[in-house]
């Protein structure tokens, strides 16, 4: 995984409990890269997972509620560090849409050894998309999370609905977002 991920991972737990928080779940967790983390490396996807699943359980909080949380917080880091000139996009619909195709299509040609996740869209109703995603990551939850942190962003109220995923058997996840007028 993109080591920009694990410094948003730094920054919220240090920003949110502070750096002895940060520096005890490295402790507990020993990840093979020490948790010294730079934006261009590419670390093992466990050690995130491992140090989310420790903060979930020392927290008594679900661990799809932490993932999403991060999500949530990784929206602004990676929004304003995106290689996409992200300002043309007004609203949330057409950035949701324009992340598959445009912003990913351009990481993955900076950084041609990222893997990334998989977004197919419908569009059923003009208050209603449907994004499709699929991960061997199955980071999901950090998906429904962008996109909360994404609609704060573009101050549009949604509700995210979510049917069908890969924790519960399903080959992708179906995330329905709901755009309110």
């Amino acid at each position: 995984m993109q080591g920009s991920i694990y410094t948003a991972l730094a920054d919220m737990i240090v920003e949110q409990m502070g750096i002895e928080k940060w520096n005890d779940l490295l402790s507990q967790t020993r990840p093979a890269s020490g948790g010294i983390y730079t934006s261009g490396e590419q670390y093992e996807d466990s050690e995130l997972v491992n140090i989310l699943v420790l903060l979930a359980e020392e927290k008594n909080i679900p661990l799809e509620k932490v993932v999403e949380n991060f999500g949530r917080y990784l929206f602004k880091k990676l929004y304003d560090t995106s290689p996409v000139d992200v300002s043309k996009l007004d609203n949330l619909k057409d950035f949701l849409l324009a992340i598959d195709q445009v912003i990913h299509a351009e990481v993955k040609r900076l950084h041609p050894n990222a893997y990334l996740p998989k977004f197919e869209y419908e569009q059923n109703t003009p208050n209603t998309l449907t994004m499709y995603y699929s991960s061997k990551r199955k980071l999901c939850h950090a998906s429904v999370g962008l996109i909360l942190g994404a609609a704060k962003q573009f101050n549009e109220a949604i509700e995210i609905t979510h049917p069908e995923c890969m924790h519960r058997g399903a080959s992708r996840c179906k995330l329905i977002i709901h755009f309110k007028d």
